[in-house]
């Protein structure tokens, strides 16, 4: 396909700093990888002249894969050759690779140790506890405290400092995304001095603007009530609002001009009693009272928001707060000093790290934010990169746009950034989308600089580009999210769907439907909610089965040709999955439809995990009674409810675990069996207790579930494939643990209950994967970047999370602390000024990011595009939006934009000025509404019922059975005899299949493919041979076998990062022997230069050996584990059906990543000649190669077999 003239502008402009503004589905990617290769073909640079900055390693994965392609096919054998030998040193990564490798060559500007590694956030987040229970309590006992108590009594509680930790945390995160955190932590007590003139004050300005916002609102409510007055000749109620309006316009003039009068007025206002005359009708009385009880809701709000204090005592109070503030900033600033301290003692760096150890190499000492300074390094850059290429720019924050200044020639403008700031939906990461906002705003003026609009969607359906403008046009404004959606920023199509009558092409749907509870009391009830949810998921269902029903065709871009619709074409995508996508998992599944649901949490409330964790709990500390009577009522030790009140009755004071022990003595007169059994689980307790104090955490989970058989009995429930993936899932999670610098039972729980206690929960294990045919269910975040036929965007009716504004403690990068006034002796907490601007402008700013997140929902659909959401009321729904048809204006009123508490706020006034709107203008006879005229398509359906979606035959069926069960009358006989027979002469139809083995280890597939299927067969079901017991023989060397096994055991607890000398090796060895991880005989029989020779090794001429490379690595995984199903044809089972597949497990010895992928390893110790090895273990690499590749999403760059024997690495196909 040619490019067009914007992409082409994009690709070929040279000497500017240039912003692409790229819109959805406009092709950035492939503009990027060309702008590359054109700037190769041309000589402008080589390809490692070039530094290409991505958000994911994923990301860089693909663009250095598509760069590499395009050389390889594109440019002449000569010069292609030596470009792609650039390309692996080519810096192509994310910013914190490209930061990790600056600090590793420059660690001695910083006096940072070489040795350093990346922490996993697992073992940062332990580590920041420790340090502020060490910060706490030096706090408490230090003698000169009084500011630090006071600051505890007004923000902490009864239950602890963990709240006052948490605000800290917060604040010192939000920190690390400014260029410098400490000189900004350093500066926020400075706001709370006030200007001379209040006018000035920003805090004030923020109030203001949001009380004009609101009494607008008010404006616009009396202005229909006014107007249905006059239609209905209403002249008391004229009158009445007559003065109500008075009222309100003379507050908004003083809020314009005078905010101290503004005060007096609000507090002094008092509206006029309206008095119907005799005979009026009620339900009009009412109906008009209700009205203007809305509207003086509005003002009893902006008094007791904004107005309840004057503002002279609120200025007063600034020094208080101010001293809080200090408190504040200085217990930060500690915290921050003994955390990187800490780091520093462990030899670790977290990712905040890594862009202030770069900022901090590449900027000189006397810079600010500012006024950078760059150094001689960030000068070598400079003149280093020809060219700085930026993707998804939206995204970044202060800190990585500073260390891009500084690395950005001074000379020639070489800046090229990618991206869209109306898909900018990373605020939680501390995203700053107004970095891209200026460069958007500003380029255009410059003549150094040039902004180039990519416009065109080659994604989407015509139908979904004027759906997508025709909402943005209206409700996307400067005010409501910093973006005018004009012209410029419209989608504008790029491709053009080929006619096929039983294409997708329609209009788009929205379906919406009353939820169970209309009483207003009941708005937040999120019961209410749910069951809203319920009929939602149930038209889902019965959509998704009538566009498989209709045989629907897609487009296939890769055939360039129509084919029919496949469950995986659909997504359906909610705001936030939890809770709802399960209910749409479990209505699917009972449909027969195939689904997996992409969510991130659940997995601590699994059954099987909770009661492991208990198991865990007890072994640590058995006087829990909660998790030991867990565990006791559990089919690991099985006892009854009545055995349990047994016990506790014998002993009913003191713990469980004190009333387990008089229950198990000699003087109890519980029953033997059951005093047998008590004694039995306390000596087995006892046992895992002894066990857990010299043996890690992987080891001991692995003991409980083998000692107490839970591993299997979970396997025989339903889903028990599921509940077996869970418990591995806790084992591994406990590997990872211990992989930290932090060992030990009672810190790896405080790590889970701290993952429970932020909501940081983990994905259930499950049977189906996203990549079959199943639709899928996914946030809208996840669905980031990606495009499915047909999108079914769900639960637009939720309300927007605001609970940010509700944390003790708010923070805001221009406006600083949003602290509370407390007042000790009475045990209250204000608002105060600073407080309420920033909540306002929090909202604000967390609306503006709802919108985007909007619009990603909305692209990401080619070629059909359905929603859903529930409403309270329809009749006040669709008043509501009715009310928005009186204006002629293409934007939305700027306070129905503001005041939106949900997507379908957004959409419904919005749609009721079209067309197709006619359900959301309340009546049919609506002929004052005001239509935009526009080519958009819509279908807008209210669902009442949800018996309105059952289908007719079953419901009518169930209808008749009820109805007679209710007369007491049998029911009609049924003919069972057929089916009956059926089942008794039932045979199983694939008794060939029987023969294929449920599960294989990777050994196995090997000894099968080397030895062919008939000769395998025999070998597999063979009796197993025995080896005889060691005590009774008369040899004392290692066999091969023994001796691998020791030698991958030493080769996973090495420490790569220690000292590898000959003496530093066998100092390592002592230490595992000491350890117990191996017996002390062994040390001596390990060949201590096989290992040296392994770590020093080149691998296939590659220029750096293995020990440099791990040290380098984005992260090292050894005795990898995994499992996962393959084709039983596949593993030469000619017998096998297309659907059977057998379960395969195997171990990957040693993976390392890289930024273009992993390098795979796996050690052998037998004495083969090569091409023999390397014939003997082609499947067992390739199998562990696709494995590693499918888990890890990250392609195998390199695999090699490393001989020991001879030190030798063989590389592998």
């Amino acid at each position: 396909m040619p490019w067009s003239k914007q992409q082409e502008r994009a690709i070929k402009t040279r000497g500017k700093n240039i912003l692409v503004a790229a819109a959805a589905g406009s092709g950035k990617t492939s503009v990027l990888v060309e702008r590359v290769i054109q700037h190769i073909i041309s000589g402008d640079c080589d390809i490692n002249e070039i530094l290409v900055v991505t958000f994911t390693n994923a990301a860089a994965g693909e663009m250095r894969q598509r760069i590499a392609q395009a050389i390889a096919q594109r440019l002449p054998d000569k010069e292609k050759e030596r470009q792609l030998i650039l390309l692996n040193a080519a810096s192509i990564s994310t910013l914190h690779s490209f930061c990790q490798n600056i600090i590793r060559q420059n660690f001695h500007q910083i006096e940072l140790d070489p040795k350093f590694r990346l922490a996993n956030p697992q073992e940062i987040d332990l580590l920041k506890l420790d340090v502020l229970d060490e910060l706490f309590e030096a706090k408490y006992d230090s003698d000169n405290n009084g500011d630090f108590l006071e600051f505890t009594d007004t923000y902490g509680n009864e239950r602890g400092d963990d709240s006052i930790y948490d605000i800290i945390l917060k604040l010192y995160e939000y920190a690390q995304s400014q260029p410098f955190p400490e000189k900004w932590l350093q500066s926020l007590p400075d706001y709370f001095t006030m200007p001379e003139n209040t006018k000035d004050c920003t805090w004030l300005q923020i109030i203001k603007d949001t009380v004009i916002n609101q009494l607008q609102l008010a404006q616009d409510n009396l202005q229909i009530i006014r107007q249905e007055a006059a239609e209905l000749n209403l002249d008391y109620c004229l009158k009445t609002i007559a003065k109500d309006t008075d009222l309100i316009d003379n507050l908004l003039s003083l809020a314009q001009t005078d905010f101290t009068e503004l005060y007096t007025a609000v507090n002094e206002i008092k509206f006029s009693v309206m008095r119907a005359p005799k005979g009026t009708d009620e339900q009009l009385k009412e109906r008009f009272k209700s009205m203007r009880d809305d509207v003086k809701k509005i003002i009893t709000g902006l008094k007791d928001n904004y107005f309840a204090q004057p503002l002279d005592e609120t200025l007063a109070d600034m020094p208080q707060l101010q001293k809080q503030a200090a408190t504040l900033c200085r217990i930060t600033l500690d915290f921050t000093a003994a955390f990187a301290r800490a780091k520093a003692e462990k030899t670790i760096v977290d990712f905040n790290d890594l862009e202030h150890f770069t900022l901090k190499i590449l900027a000189d000492k006397n810079s600010t934010a500012d006024n950078l300074i760059p150094t001689d390094t960030a000068r070598t850059l400079q003149h280093k990169y020809k060219e700085i290429m930026v993707d998804e720019y939206q995204d970044t924050n202060g800190v990585q746009e500073a260390i891009l200044k500084l690395i950005a020639s001074s000379d020639t403008p070489n800046l090229f950034f990618v991206g869209d700031v109306k898909q900018s939906i990373y605020k939680f990461r501390l995203a700053e989308p107004e970095l891209f906002l200026a460069k958007y705003n500003t380029y255009p003026k410059r003549t150094d600089c040039e902004r180039i609009d990519l416009a065109q969607n080659f994604r989407s359906r015509k139908e979904i580009l004027d759906g997508v403008n025709f909402i943005f046009s209206q409700i996307m404004t400067v005010k409501a999210s910093e973006l005018d959606y004009g012209e410029a920023e419209a989608l504008r199509r790029g491709f053009d769907y080929p006619e096929n009558a039983r294409s997708l092409r329609s209009p788009i749907e929205i379906a919406l439907f009353a939820k169970e509870n209309n009483n207003a009391a009941a708005a937040n009830d999120e019961t209410d909610d749910l069951q809203g949810f319920e009929k939602e998921a149930a038209y889902i269902v019965n959509r998704l089965k009538q566009l498989m029903q209709d045989n629907y065709l897609v487009f296939d871009k890769q055939e360039k040709n129509y084919r029919p619709l496949k469950w995986r074409d659909i997504v359906i995508l909610l705001r936030s999955v939890q809770d709802k996508a399960k209910i749409l998992t479990e209505k699917l599944r009972d449909a027969d439809i195939p689904v997996y649901a992409s969510i991130e949490t659940g997995y601590f409330q699994e059954t099987e995990v909770r009661l492991m964790l208990s198991l865990l709990q007890i072994v640590d500390n058995p006087k829990q009674d909660i998790p030991l009577t867990a565990v006791l009522y559990s089919p690991i030790v099985n006892l009854t409810a009545e055995q349990l009140a047994r016990i506790r009755l014998a002993c009913p004071q003191g713990d469980m675990y004190s009333a387990l022990n008089a229950a198990a003595a000699e003087k109890s007169r519980l029953k033997q069996s059951l005093k047998q059994k008590i004694t039995h689980f306390l000596a087995k307790l006892e046992k895992w207790r002894n066990y857990a104090r010299c043996h890690s955490v992987p080891e001991l989970i692995w003991l409980l579930l083998d000692e107490t058989g839970y591993y299997d009995y979970v396997g025989g429930l339903p889903e028990g494939m599921v509940r077996q993936a869970n418990l591995r899932a806790l084992y591994d999670r406990a590997a990872g643990y211990e992989q930290t610098s932090f060992r030990g039972l009672f810190r790896f729980l405080r790590f889970i209950q701290k993952m429970q206690n932020t909501g940081n929960d983990l994905a259930v294990a499950r049977s189906l994967g996203e990549s079959e045919n199943v639709v899928r269910i996914m946030s809208i975040h996840k669905s980031k970047g990606l495009e499915f036929p047909v999108v079914i965007l769900a639960d637009i009716g939720k309300q927007f999370n605001l609970t940010d504004i509700q944390n003790p403690v708010l923070f805001h990068k221009k406006l600083g602390l949003g602290l509370y006034l407390n007042d000790a002796r009475h045990h209250v907490r204000y608002q105060t000024l600073s407080r309420q601007a920033i909540v306002q402008q929090i909202i604000r700013e967390n609306k503006a990011e709802e919108m985007r997140v909007l619009y990603v929902a909305m692209t990401r659909a080619r070629e059909k595009l359905i929603m859903t959401g529930s409403v309270r009321d329809f009749t006040k729904f669709a008043a509501y939006c009715a009310k928005q048809t009186n204006s002629s204006d293409r934007i939305l009123p700027e306070h129905i934009i503001t005041n939106a508490r949900s997507y379908l706020d957004w959409i419904g006034p919005a749609l009721a000025r079209h067309p197709d709107g006619l359900p959301l203008r309340n009546s049919s006879d609506n002929t004052a509404a005001t239509l935009l005229k526009d080519s958009s398509s819509w279908q807008i359906s209210f669902i009442d019922k949800i018996s309105d979606l059952t289908e007719p035959a079953e419901h009518d069926q169930a209808d008749e059975i009820l109805n007679t069960v209710k007369k007491l009358q049998p029911l009609p006989p049924t003919d069972n005899k057929i089916w009956i027979e059926n089942r008794l002469g039932w045979i199983y139809p694939h008794q060939e299949g029987l023969t294929i083995p449920a599960k294989l280890s990777v050994t196995e597939i090997k000894q099968r493919f080397n030895l062919g299927e008939d000769e395998y067969t025999t070998r597999y079901y063979e009796e197993f041979s025995f080896h005889r017991p060691q005590f009774i023989q008369k040899r004392t060397a290692m066999t091969a076998t023994e001796y691998g096994s020791l030698l991958h055991t030493v080769m996973q607890h090495l420490d790569f990062y220690g000292d590898l000398s000959d003496k530093g090796i066998l100092h390592q060895l002592e230490n595992m022997a000491d350890r117990e991880i191996i017996a002390k005989e062994h040390i001596n029989k390990i060949y201590r230069k096989n290992i040296r020779d392994f770590l020093f090794n080149p691998l296939a001429n590659n220029t750096k050996p293995v020990i440099e490379r791990l040290r380098r690595a984005k992260s090292v995984q050894r005795e990898l584990a995994f499992s996962r199903m393959i084709d039983a044809k596949k593993l030469l089972y000619t017998q096998a059906n297309d659907n059977d597949t057998i379960f395969v497990q195997g171990i990957i010895d040693l993976l390392i990543e890289e930024d273009d992928g992993f390098v795979l390893l796996d050690y052998k110790t037998d004495n083969n000649p090569e091409d023999i090895v390397r014939e003997k273990y082609a499947v067992q690499i390739k199998l562990y190669a696709q494995a590693a590749a499918e888990i890890l999403h990250k392609p195998i760059k390199e695999k090699y077999l490393y001989l020991f024997h001879s030190g030798k690495a063989v590389q592998m196909p």
